[in-house]
This record gives structure tokens, C-alpha cells and sequence, in this order.
């Protein structure tokens, strides 16, 4: 039996009726929603398939499971492998990890996906910045949120962070951008800046007022002071209404 085979088998297998929670989880995918809870397929994953050998061989197993597997629990265990041995993915694992993102539709993966990446740029920024900037200019929705939310997946003392002027310089062309899930990626990642640089991150905030949709300055300002971010709501309601005459 194919490895394929194995983990869509196995997944099937742990299935229990759950509607509500495959419901939810349909929504947000339009690959085939089994409808497991994470812990469950954490515990799947963490028990080792019969095709887990050394991990570079068995990460191109679970590369193939990603590229042709439908089921998005299959895909959810890829990801998972990857993240257990974050501290084994190191630059030569870089060109195969990189093009996960071109299957990926929904922002759970889209975010899991961000987090490896965002371990691998704070180890290797120089060589992971130049597809960051790519993915920003891209026309795919999902790389242009994994070209900002990568560089800060929430702001930590056990985290180095990246640097403040690239952090900006890839939030502020996505600004106006279109599409959903990138506007809630920028207010993201300017509330994780707010918490590194504070000071900086509500002069760009405040310099970019009117540019923010509502859904981006809602995420943006959670964790500022209220009253400032009152004043930003008056400030930001006089500059629109100042735009519109």
C-alpha cells in the first residue's frame, strides 16, 4: 500500500460522527473535510507510520502526501511532521518547503505553513527574505499573507525578531489590499509589531489611517491604549470623510 493510501486510510479510520465540527471546518476549505480534531491527528502523526525512516526520507514522503493528497487532514499531518522537527529543517530543506505554499486554500494551513516559515526566516533571513518580497508582489491571496505573517508569528522574548524596516516595508504595499484573509494577516502582524516596537508601530498606523479597512484596523489596535485608539478612530473618520469631499 502506497504511503498515500496509509495515512488516508488511517485517517478514515479514526472518523466519529461530529457533524457540527466538520460543518465548521468545511466552511473554511473545499478540499474533503473529514471532520478530526487536532488532537487526534496529533496523536496519529506522533505514532509513527510504517513508512517513517530517517527524516529527510520520510519528509519527501509526506512532501508527496501534501502535493496529491485531497483530504485536508492528510494535509494537516504534513505539516505537522515538519513542525515536530522544526529543529531539523535547515536551508537544504528550503526549495521543497517553499512550494507547499502553491497548494494551499485556506488560511489554517496557510497559517500552520507560516509558522515553519517563520522559524526558518529567523534562522536564515538572507536567504529566505528574497521569496518573502516575491510572495508580496504575488497574485495569489495566500502568499501575499504568508509574505508578512512569516516575518512575525507572534512577537516573543524567545524569538528573535526580524528587522523593523522589512517588517514594514512588506506590510505597506498589502495596506489596501482586496482580499480578506490578507487584511487580517497585515492587522496581524502590525498588533505583533506594536508589541516589539511600540512607538514605531503607531507612527505607522497613524500614518496609514485612512489606508486600513476596517478589518485591518480592528486587529491592528487590540492591544493599544484606548484612548489612543480612540483618537485614531477620530482622526481616521476625519481624514475619510476629507478624502470623500
Amino acid at each position: 500500500m502506497t504511503p498515500i493510501k496509509i495515512v488516508e486510510q488511517t485517517l478514515r479510520a479514526h472518523v466519529i460522527h461530529d457533524p457540527n465540527y466538520k460543518a465548521s471546518r468545511e466552511k473554511t476549505s473545499q478540499l474533503t473535510v473529514l471532520g478530526l480534531r487536532l488532537p487526534v491527528m496529533y496523536a496519529i502523526e506522533k505514532k509513527e507510520f510504517p513508512f517513517y525512516k530517517d527524516f529527510d526520507s520520510t519528509l519527501i514522503i509526506w512532501d508527496q502526501i501534501w502535493k496529491r493528497s485531497t483530504i485536508h487532514e492528510a494535509m494537516t499531518l504534513v505539516l505537522m511532521y515538519a513542525g515536530r522537527h522544526i529543529n531539523e529543517l535547515d536551508l537544504k530543506h528550503w526549495k521543497l518547503l517553499q512550494g507547499w505554499i502553491d497548494r494551499v486554500e485556506n488560511w489554517e494551513h496557510a497559517d500552520s505553513l507560516c509558522w515553519i516559515y517563520s522559524m526558518m526566516y529567523e534562522r536564515y533571513p538572507k536567504a529566505i527574505e528574497p521569496t518573502l518580497f516575491k510572495w508580496n508582489k504575488s497574485k495569489s491571496p495566500w502568499k501575499r499573507r504568508c509574505s508578512i505573517v512569516s516575518t512575525i508569528y507572534y512577537a516573543s522574548k524567545n524569538r528573535t525578531p526580524p528587522k523593523r524596516t522589512t517588517v514594514f516595508k512588506l506590510l505597506e504595499p498589502l495596506l489596501s489590499d482586496t482580499d480578506e484573509y490578507v487584511r487580517k494577516g497585515v492587522g496581524w502582524q502590525l498588533r505583533e509589531a506594536y508589541n516589539l516596537w511600540p512607538k514605531e508601530a503607531l507612527a505607522f498606523i497613524e500614518k496609514h489611517l485612512t489606508s486600513l479597512s476596517a478589518t485591518t484596523f480592528s486587529y491592528a489596535t487590540e492591544k493599544i491604549p484606548k484612548q489612543t485608539k480612540q483618537l485614531f478612530k477620530i482622526k481616521r473618520q476625519r481624514d475619510r470623510s476629507r478624502q470623500r469631499r
